[in-house]
């Protein structure tokens, strides 16, 4: 231990103490792909070969693409699982409604549903897969301790700089998050890294026969882990050539190349050789394609903005199936970080141009970091695969780099590192934890709610909450219903949300399962009630201005019957729909009216600014001059004469009707239509009939007040031929 450098000495466990914090939060299979990685792992260790990928074929145990993987990690994990019971693995069920791969998804975040997430069960598949997620938390301590004897022979004088790379590898969220979990790129990350640690020694060294040897057995186990593995090859090559030319060891040269291609031959050659007899190709990659999908090449205009933006993201922090943002500020500092860094990088390159040593050696790690970058970015113009994952097998030269850069700009390690610790220690508990646990079920409705009852078979509806407030495209409306379980169902129901515009177009729908995703009906407990919170986001695209309803249903997914609600009484109800406040793209600033008139105030609310009267349609142009609390109707009225205060005034026709928008959620400023019918008896006799305007309140028998007798004013008048 007292070899060990001191940063390393608590860099280390406290990353491991990490790492069982990331294990504990995520449930198994909520990394990407775990659950197909760990199918090849348990494929491996029942069946004792490897599987031959054929196209249409069913996979077993969900091994999926992984089975077009080199399979050192697998090989390793099969052996660790072998002594745990995992007769339970086919009970696993995917949530039917989750949403992968779109972080800015609301909701069903779990790819798999859990009748237990905290704290897990631990026993059968459960514990194998933690266990395997063991080892590659070992696999991250190992790749922590290269980065930080890489970066140590890159700056020799600069102590601050093996702390901060090895700090930046460490406390790296998304590292973490990808090494609490079942994932090959754990173990070539590894080899990769100690290779190029390996590959520095030997530049600083020379030559050595035993590192040459360590050197080319620890490529080929890399090249046998993942393709990522491949990427070594270069790097070494111009590596021994650089040493050979430097030094004139052209035989120290010949040594490592022999070594080199004769070990991968031995180690590794076989499964190369195994996927061209299997599938006509050297890597597997098409055949891997031919399995999980091809898309169309994204335009260069895609790969810079959305493509990259996706990379950088999730490099840092973005966790689940792609699907699970952390705090935004996050990623704009760790963006400040990289640029921060690159400069200092520029810099550092610049100030060492003159040393060869120094400067090949920096170089080394940034030419290792492009070719990986290509890779990446070659296989992402095949498939969907812009995750900043892929690149941890080449974080040695990204974490050292980025340090490096930083130290150069003077920045202090323990200014990135401890605010870097702190925020990776929070993330389980303010991002991961949130996405997964179940809601908890309430004693009573709480007094927030707005009792509504609806029976659906076992499932009642006792209420819900969501504010009465304008919401506009790509709002989110926030819903939380109160269900209560009447009896165990034996089937898990899936429930809807739709927003409904007045013609009762759907506007927007969220399926899921209650919870969420979180809970099922098939095991929640009778009599108890839970809140069941939903975001509901508003398209960005909706148009128009109008109440917003929200549809409650539920039905059996994928089969399709619906269950019908009932009332208390056990009478059907035809639907079960409520008031979710109100909609507005905008206002109709834009509408115009034949006739515009002297401003008319009513209620120092609304005024009146013009109408158009064509026919029996009438429509008028009002402007918004203060608040209103409620929604007030707009009163229409021809009369047969002029109005008599206190009179008898017949009324001839009459077309009083709301605003499209209630009133109560406009705003000031705004100008609103509204559209009135007045259809005049067919019998009436040829003259000039006046027509009255004013508002009134459904709540209390008053009219707005203005300046015309009893409120109601003089808009126009209608000639009857």
């Amino acid at each position: 231990m007292k070899h060990v450098p001191v940063a390393l000495r608590w860099l280390l466990p406290v990353y491991i103490l990490l790492a069982l914090l990331y294990n504990y939060a995520v449930p198994i299979w909520e990394s990407p792909d775990e659950w197909n990685h760990f199918g090849m792992a348990h494929f491996i260790n029942v069946r004792g070969e490897l599987p031959v990928q054929i196209v249409g074929q069913p996979r077993p145990y969900g091994y999926g693409q992984e089975g077009s993987q080199p399979p050192l990690y697998y090989a390793i994990a099969a052996a660790l699982i072998a002594p745990f019971n995992r007769s339970d693995y086919d009970e696993r069920e995917a949530n039917p409604h989750a949403i992968i791969g779109d972080p800015g998804g609301m909701g069903n975040k779990n790819f798999m549903l859990h009748d237990a997430v905290y704290p897990p069960p631990l026993r059968g598949t459960q514990l194998a897969a933690r266990f395997v997620r063991l080892f590659s938390t070992l696999l991250g301590a190992v790749t922590i301790t290269a980065v930080y004897f890489s970066a140590r022979i890159i700056a020799p004088d600069k102590a601050w700089v093996p702390l901060l790379a090895a700090g930046l590898t460490a406390f790296n969220p998304q590292f973490i998050f990808i090494s609490a979990s079942v994932n090959n790129d754990n173990l070539v990350t590894a080899l990769n890294s100690v290779v190029i640690w390996q590959i520095l020694v030997m530049l600083r060294d020379g030559f050595n026969t035993r590192r040459s040897a360590l050197i080319a057995v620890l490529i080929a186990l890399a090249t046998l882990s993942k393709l990522s593995g491949l990427v070594l090859m270069p790097i070494v090559a111009l590596a021994g050539l650089w040493l050979a030319w430097r030094r004139q060891d052209w035989r120290g040269l010949f040594t490592l190349g022999a070594l080199v291609v004769g070990v991968w031959a031995v180690v590794a050659g076989w499964w190369y050789a195994r996927n061209l007899v299997l599938y006509n190709e050297l890597f597997g990659t098409q055949r891997m394609l031919d399995i999980f999908g091809r898309r169309p090449p994204p335009s260069w205009q895609k790969m810079l903005t959305e493509e990259l933006e996706g990379l950088r993201i999730s490099y840092w922090g973005l966790f689940g199936w792609f699907n699970v943002f952390t705090v935004r500020p996050f990623y704009w500092i760790m963006d400040l970080v990289a640029l921060l860094g690159t400069g200092g990088v520029l810099l550092h390159l610049w100030r060492n141009r003159r040393q060869a040593e120094k400067l090949f050696r920096a170089l080394l790690l940034v030419l290792f970091l492009a070719i990986g970058a290509a890779s990446l970015i070659s296989w992402t113009m095949q498939t969907s695969a812009s995750q900043g994952r892929l690149l941890f097998p080449f974080i040695t030269a990204g974490s050292t780099l980025l340090a490096l850069g930083l130290s150069s700009l003077r920045i202090p390690a323990p200014a990135i590192v401890a605010p870097l610790g702190l925020f990776a220690l929070a993330v389980p508990f303010v991002t991961i934890m949130p996405e997964y646990a179940p809601p908890g079920p309430v004693d009573s409705l709480p007094d927030s709610a707005t009792p509504l009852y609806a029976r659906f078979d076992d499932i009642e509806l006792l209420g819900y909450e969501t504010p009465q407030q304008r919401y506009g495209p790509d709002d989110i409306i926030p819903v939380t219903l109160y269900w209560q379980p009447v009896e165990q169902s034996d089937l898990d129901y899936s429930m809807f949300i739709r927003v409904l515009d007045p013609t009762d177009t759907i506007i927007t729908s969220v399926p899921s399962y209650p919870g969420y995703g979180s809970l099922r009906t098939s095991t929640w407990e009778p009599g108890h009630i839970y809140p069941d919170y939903y975001p509901v986001r508003i398209p960005d695209d909706a148009i128009g201005h109008w109440p917003l309803r929200l549809h409650v249903g539920w039905w059996k997914f994928p089969e399709g019957f619906s269950l019908d609600p009932v009332d208390t009484d056990g009478q059907a109800l035809s639907s079960v729909i409520f008031e979710g406040g109100a909609f507005a793209a905008s206002d109709d600033a834009q509408e115009t009216v034949t006739q515009m008139i002297d401003p008319v105030d009513f209620g120092g609310s609304i005024r009146l600014l013009g109408y158009t009267l064509e026919d029996n349609h009438l429509r008028l142009l009002w402007e918004t001059i203060g608040a209103m609390q409620e929604d007030f109707t707009v009163l229409i009225i021809a009369l047969e004469e002029d109005y008599q205060v206190g009179g008898n005034n017949k009324i001839l026709a009459q077309g009083d009707a709301q605003p499209p928008l209630p009133t109560r959620y406009w705003r000031e400023g705004e100008r609103f239509i509204s559209d009135h019918i007045l259809n005049l008896p067919e019998t009436l006799q040829a003259g000039t009939y006046p027509v009255y305007v004013g508002w009134y309140s459904t709540l209390y028998p008053a009219r707005l007040e203005t300046n015309c007798p009893d409120n109601a004013c003089l808009l126009t008048i209608i000639e009857q031929p």
